[in-house]
């Protein structure tokens, strides 16, 4: 272990949060609301004690000396981590410790300054462990953006802007389920290059239908009822929302299709009272990251996720 590591394990202390410490948590994620806003609505919908074991828990480590929460992380099905913490050295020993603790994600998702340090230790500890080393099926740098109801609202004024009378965009419903389903695949192969069509469908499939079911997919099918534009809601809690799962059929792209969409979206989503929607792209993605910035997002940060082989 680095001196850095070994410093690390004796001035803080890592433990997995419970009702006591609900309050600190939340205090520690709302310093950055927008970076935290999926933790922050699990947090809200789900708790901070999960309902049945292994569904998922919040990690802390707090400082032996002050008691103060300085880094957190979400793991989810023991699948998923998102994490946050001021000091990239919490962030390294994090991934140390996950991997110890025989912790083989999926994915690995959080700013990328800090997904970096995680990354390498959560690798370089596996290489002593028996089995296989974790290496990275896919690491996609990304950017994260924020649109906030007050920001939207000046854009608007700005442009003069009205509603679209011709967009018929609207949550999806289970006889649209095929339709969905089918985009959604599309839109994860071209993101992530693995086709959930070959790669655990029945999964791929439940959890289309399970977004559909709760009112979390929003559709725009044309007047020949072809699917031309979907989007998902990942989060939505007191704190905003955040969308996920765009995906703009290829017939249409590139004639501001997206850009009207996704428009109708916030439009929707702020007059039901979100303060604020956040989204995150993959870097590459010029077109898209052109869309997202005429319709009035700002960039935050740089945003990493890391597919994980499988074992």
């Amino acid at each position: 272990m680095s001196s850095v590591l070994s410093d690390t394990m004796n001035a803080y202390r890592l433990a997995t949060l419970g009702a006591p410490e609900r309050r600190a948590l939340r205090a520690f994620l709302e310093r950055n609301v927008a970076n935290n806003l999926f933790a922050l609505s699990w947090l809200e919908n789900y708790g901070i004690v999960p309902s049945r074991q292994g569904m998922f828990h919040y990690r802390g480590m707090f400082n032996t000396l002050t008691e103060e929460l300085e880094a957190v992380a979400l793991v989810i099905s023991d699948k998923l981590i998102l994490f946050d913490t001021p000091h990239v050295e919490l962030a390294a020993y994090l991934g140390r410790w996950y991997c110890e603790a025989a912790f083989h994600f999926q994915h690995v998702v959080s700013a990328r300054h800090l997904v970096e340090p995680f990354w390498a230790t959560y690798t370089q500890a596996s290489r002593h462990l028996d089995g296989e080393p974790y290496e990275a099926r896919l690491i996609s740098p990304q950017q994260m953006y924020e649109l906030s109801r007050q920001d939207w609202l000046n854009v608007r004024f700005e442009r003069g802007a009205q509603v679209d009378e011709n967009i018929a965009l609207r949550e999806a419903n289970m006889s649209e389920m095929e339709a969905v389903f089918l985009a959604s695949a599309r839109m994860h192969h071209e993101e992530t290059l693995e086709d959930p069509l070959v790669h655990q469908p029945e999964a791929f499939r439940h959890h289309v239908k399970h977004r559909i079911q709760t009112g979390r997919t929003y559709v725009w099918f044309n007047e020949h009822r072809r699917l031309i534009f979907k989007a998902d809601i990942s989060a939505q809690s007191r704190y905003g929302v955040q969308i996920s799962g765009v995906y703009t059929d290829p017939s249409v792209r590139n004639q501001g299709v997206a850009t009207r969409a996704m428009r109708e979206l916030c439009r929707l989503l702020f007059v039901r009272g979100w303060p604020r929607v956040t989204l995150y792209v993959n870097e590459g993605n010029q077109p898209a990251l052109k869309v997202y910035e005429r319709v009035g997002f700002s960039y935050l940060h740089d945003y990493m996720t890391i597919f994980v082989s499988e074992p």
